[in-house]
């Protein structure tokens, strides 16, 4: 990777076991499914640091993978997309992790994943990060990795000056504190309600739920994905909605992880908070055009000449 760090993403390598349903299965319940793949898929960290890297962003990766083929693979997928990772950590004692998603005739995924060696990652191995990419302007965090620590790199990295977005997924069933350590929360509607205690099919306006989170947990600011709706958001000057452009949908598996990772490259850019907003809205809307997660995530000249062609900004 050429040029000082820029984003360094603290997180997960969840490589995903993808099969198409009609519908998941309820409690006890087996259903027939098709399409059985096991694609170019990482988890939400490695995700969210090639998407980076491919809009052009000089990123770093913080993580810990098992000395397998899975984790080797998934240090080739990132080192290939220009992912900086040195501090890559290698599990001795567990296998890296895995998830099994189920898509819907939508393309809407259900999933379920087991972490193994990504619990591993521990708070020395973030502060050894952080000291040495002092250059950085922006941490990426989420929760597929023990959640105190990606609480602990968030608050580590605000204490040294960069701007910490927080992805709170998959959203934990015990309460989590320490979340006013993030300038920007970003949960998608689900993990909004969970967070607020709230059960996940209750229904709720998205611009209630930034609201409800950016009082309660501290956060400088809320961006509540929404899909197809785009997200909304608030701050101390109140709340606001971007939607990304209408586009036809082929598959909207880590979608949220683009939006988080154009985010962050449109902040490390300079761009305010809801112009960045609005352009990480049309990049993770160019990405689920297409099927499945790292193959169809956008170049930076793919995304500027979407975005140019839709007159988004």
């Amino acid at each position: 990777m050429s040029g000082e760090t820029q984003i360094v993403v603290v997180g997960s390598h969840i490589p995903g076991l993808f099969i198409r349903v009609k519908r998941p299965p309820v409690a006890g319940e087996t259903v027939i499914g098709w399409d059985y793949q096991e694609p170019m898929d990482g988890g939400k960290g490695s995700n969210q640091a090639i998407a980076a890297a491919k809009l052009g962003g000089r990123v770093s990766f913080v993580g810990c993978v098992g000395q397998d083929s899975i984790g080797e693979e998934g240090a080739r997928w990132m080192a290939e997309a220009g992912v900086d990772i040195t501090h890559l950590k290698r599990s001795t004692k567990m296998a890296s992790g895995i998830g099994f998603i189920l898509l819907d005739e939508r393309g809407v995924p259900a999933m379920v994943c087991s972490i193994g060696a990504n619990a591993e990652l521990n708070e020395r191995d973030v502060d050894t990060a952080l000291a040495d990419l002092k250059g950085a302007k922006v941490l990426l965090a989420q929760f597929e990795i023990r959640p105190q620590v990606a609480i602990y790199a968030t608050r580590s990295a605000r204490q040294r000056g960069l701007l910490t977005i927080v992805n709170p997924a998959p959203a934990p069933d015990e309460q989590v504190k320490g979340l006013d350590c993030a300038d920007i929360l970003a949960p998608n509607e689900t993990e909004a309600k969970v967070l607020l205690g709230l059960p996940p099919d209750q229904d709720a306006d998205p611009a209630w739920l930034a609201a409800r989170l950016w009082e309660e947990t501290g956060a400088n600011a809320v961006l509540v994905t929404v899909g197809e709706q785009g997200i909304a958001g608030c701050d101390s000057q109140g709340t606001w909605l971007a939607t990304p452009p209408p586009v036809q949908v082929s598959d909207t598996s880590g979608a949220g992880d683009v939006f988080c990772a154009a985010l962050a490259v449109a902040l490390v850019e300079g761009r305010p908070l809801r112009q960045a907003t609005a352009w990480a809205c049309a990049v993770a809307a160019l990405s689920v055009t297409r099927p499945g997660t790292i193959p169809a995530y956008p170049t930076r000249l793919e995304a500027d000449n979407f975005i140019l062609s839709t007159g988004c900004k």
